[in-house]
This record gives C-alpha cells, sequence and structure tokens, in this order.
C-alpha cells in the first residue's frame, strides 16, 4: 500500500512538473495566470487578495501540492539555459518532503524524482559553491542576511519573502535536513517576523 501511495503521489509531482502552467486546470479555472502567479481581486477590507476558491472543482485544482510545485516550476524559469544549481531548489523540495513526509513512505522520492527528471531534461549541475557561504559548515551562525532567492512558505498564498529581503538567525541554528546533499535551515524573515526555510546559496 505504502509503495503505490508512493507512486501515485510521484505520478502527480512529476505531471506537474512537466505540464505548462497555461495547461494545468488551476489556469483554466482562473486560479492561476500564465506565469504560475495566483490570481487577484480586489477586497473592501483587505484590498488585493488572491482569489477565493469556492467550489470543490476549484479547490482539487489548486492545493498544497499544486502550490509547492508550482513555486519550484517558477524556480525553474528563473534559471537561464540548461546549468543550474541544486541548492536553487533544496529550500523549495524541503517545503514538499516536510509537508508530505506523514503521506509517503520513502520522503526522499521527491529528491530521486527529481534528480530523474533533471537528468532526462538535459539539465548539467553546476557544484560550485558560493564565496559567501565556503566555511560555514553544518551551522548557519547568528546574525543577519539578505535573501538572494524568493522564499515560499508552504501557508502562503502569494510569495512574500523576496530576493533582497533581510533575514535573521537570533542563534547560530543547526541543519534540519539535508535536501539534494544541501543543508536546509530555519531563519526568520524579518519583514513578517514568519519562520522560512533556506540553504547556504540562498543567502549571503
Amino acid at each position: 500500500m505504502g509503495r503505490a501511495i508512493d507512486l501515485f503521489v510521484t505520478y502527480r509531482f512529476i505531471k506537474l512538473l512537466v505540464t505548462p502552467f497555461d495547461k494545468t486546470p488551476a489556469y483554466k479555472l482562473g486560479i492561476i495566470d500564465k506565469d504560475g502567479q495566483r490570481v487577484t481581486e480586489k477586497t473592501v477590507s483587505r484590498g488585493m487578495q488572491p482569489t477565493q476558491l469556492k467550489t470543490d472543482e476549484e479547490k482539487s485544482a489548486y492545493t498544497v501540492l499544486h502550490k509547492l510545485v508550482f513555486n519550484i516550476k517558477k524556480i525553474f524559469s528563473k534559471v537561464p539555459g540548461l546549468r543550474t544549481k541544486l541548492g536553487t531548489y533544496a529550500a523549495a523540495l524541503f517545503l514538499l518532503k516536510d509537508t508530505f513526509k506523514e503521506h509517503v513512505e520513502d520522503p526522499d522520492i521527491f529528491e530521486k524524482e527529481f534528480m530523474k527528471y533533471l537528468k532526462e531534461e538535459g539539465y548539467e549541475i553546476d557544484n560550485t559553491i558560493s564565496e559567501e557561504v565556503i566555511g560555514f559548515g553544518e551551522v548557519l551562525p547568528k546574525g543577519e542576511y539578505t535573501l538572494v532567492n524568493d522564499i515560499l512558505n508552504r501557508e502562503e498564498e502569494e510569495l512574500q519573502a523576496k530576493a533582497g529581503d533581510k533575514v535573521v538567525a537570533f542563534d547560530d541554528e543547526a541543519k534540519i535536513d539535508t535536501v539534494l546533499g544541501v543543508d536546509i535551515f530555519p531563519i526568520v524573515h524579518v519583514k513578517t517576523q514568519e519562520k522560512i526555510y533556506v540553504s547556504l546559496e540562498d543567502i549571503k
């Protein structure tokens, strides 16, 4: 049974990864635009907000799985050519892995299938490490940093932590997981005071 669930979740993950945004039910139902961004509407009390998912069809077309995979797809759209760094995707894959760890037998299945996807699509892995993060090891030192990549919080409908924003480690932070061979650390986004998860490639 566990293996069957893994295969089902993996199938959905890969299908969402390879399907263009404008070919998804979420696009056809007006939930996202052609770039995978949530469509917004003006509200009286809170200004522009993501459109509400009212029907079962809409809710099925935009689940947590959709949101997290769409986030990975948006990262791809920012990568020039076919040379990419695994650290760019590590935090996004961590959210996916952590969210569904109770639903799959093998939580590492997302990493395995993602690496398989990169290979099949002809992506070349860039294993160089940014000078800013050399020497940190398995601990993120206490201090203030700047995001160099957009980071999604699984609870958010819209991206709040964006490249250029300040983030803070109030103490020396030990890694909480390793994804794609890249260490993941918790850190606080200054603007929202929300905890987010980053790799060393996401900050400077």
